[in-house]
């Protein structure tokens, strides 16, 4: 069977959906807008943990593992930070979102990663930075100057219940975008966690 790309994210709900949304809609307009190939508002989302080229047959097993260890995770509200040039200001790849508060965020992605190391995947070599991607440079070589990222941020939070794994679909024509279909939602705190008894 053909192997599909996969990965683990957070949903966003259709408030914070929105809230990003214009805030993209305000970045195109300023100087360098022009220079950023921005995500589309229904495909916003928070990547927890990238998996690439996946054997169908092994996403059972994925989200059984995966979904044991996020039940140990406590449901938790996230804040929409400020926009800023990721990984740095001096070698941006991304506008993305700060987000807010770190810990809970880095605690659901240390126990998705276990999952799929359990799930027989390599482990992830790069650590876990948290954000949420608004737009990608289009030319790499851009510096911080290229790009006017003002210092606001929406007013919206995210309360997290789930980590969802994507099955990720690319462009197969010129005009056609990425397609992000959810293949299982894996609940936190869920019965028999450590949070429920």
């Amino acid at each position: 069977m053909q192997a599909i790309r996969t990965f683990f994210a957070i949903d966003l709900d259709a408030p914070v959906r929105r809230a990003a949304a214009a805030l993209v809609r305000e970045l195109q307009g300023l100087p360098g807008g022009d220079r950023v190939r921005w995500v589309r508002e229904e495909a916003l989302h928070v990547t927890l943990r990238f998996l690439g080229a996946t054997d169908p047959d092994l996403v059972p097993t994925l989200v059984s593992r995966v979904e044991g260890r996020v039940a140990a995770v406590a449901p938790f509200r996230l804040r929409l930070g400020s926009p800023h040039l990721f990984p740095s200001p001096r070698r941006p790849r991304v506008v993305a979102l700060e987000l807010r508060p770190l810990e809970p965020l880095e605690a659901l992605a240390a126990a998705v990663e276990r999952g799929v190391v359990e799930a027989g995947f390599a482990p992830e070599t790069r650590p876990f930075r948290a954000h949420l991607t608004l737009g990608r440079l289009k030319d790499s070589r851009s510096r911080a100057l290229d790009v006017t990222v003002p210092d606001t941020a929406p007013d919206q939070a995210l309360d997290v219940m789930e980590a969802v794994l994507f099955r990720s679909d690319l462009p197969r024509s010129k005009g056609e975008q990425v397609r992000y279909t959810p293949l299982a939602r894996l609940p936190l705190g869920a019965p028999g966690g450590p949070d429920h008894p």
